[in-house]
């Protein structure tokens, strides 16, 4: 309310981090008049549940703002899960993400400044801001990613283009995956793969496809 006060024009967003398990949204501080972001803190295994949840219910952006923290039982590839299970579940607004020893400034924390999880976070941005990150809706029915999606942390996610231009999908393991090509506007459908560890892009075999069906 001090900044609220000192700042009439609203040039700062404000949120609310609340228990693990909760958003803002639902918090005490859920009908502030202050609150301008929402956001989810979630355990390893309901960011997607947490995200879908609060993108149903929430009319304010939401990101994540705290999941479990590299070096603390979380690798690089667990960061990334994290990370794109948010993004393409609702929480489009983005994804902070934590290291262990940097939070608190533990004994040697400068070692983890170029974690492997810190790595990956400058292709997260390289692919979305490559796109037109904002008419992502997630695939909250699975009406697009309808095959080998899995539950909790191996859980794999989709978002939509409103426009039905394109479509994102990520699996947190190597598994087969059914995608709808029939819910993107075609006539034909360019695929690639791309890999979140280093940012590069490969052809998926027999791409180009037709949206007429499943792939």
């Amino acid at each position: 309310e001090g900044i609220v006060e000192y700042d009439p024009t609203g040039r700062w967003l404000h949120t609310w981090h609340a228990e693990r398990g909760t958003s803002a949204g639902d918090s005490v501080a859920g009908n502030e008049p202050w609150l301008s972001v929402n956001n989810i803190y979630t355990s390893s295994s309901d960011v997607v549940s947490e995200a879908f949840d609060e993108y149903a219910s929430s009319d304010l952006p939401v990101f994540l703002s705290e999941a479990r923290y590299e070096d603390n039982g979380g690798d690089g590839p667990f960061i990334r899960q994290q990370a794109y299970q948010s993004l393409l579940s609702g929480a489009i607004a983005g994804h902070l993400m934590g290291n262990d020893p940097m939070w608190y400034f533990g004994s040697n924390w400068q070692n983890f400044l170029d974690s492997e999880g810190a790595r990956s976070m400058p292709h997260i941005k390289s692919l979305f801001t490559t796109r037109q990150w904002w008419l992502l809706a997630p695939d909250t029915g699975g009406s697009f990613l309808t095959g080998g999606i899995n539950s909790g942390a191996d859980r794999a996610v989709a978002s939509l283009a409103s426009d039905d231009s394109s479509g994102l999908v990520y699996t947190p393991a190597v598994r087969t995956l059914t995608v709808n090509l029939a819910r993107l506007a075609g006539p034909q459908v360019t695929a690639r793969w791309y890999d979140p560890a280093n940012g590069s892009y490969s052809t998926i075999a027999g791409s180009p496809f037709s949206t007429a069906g499943s792939q």
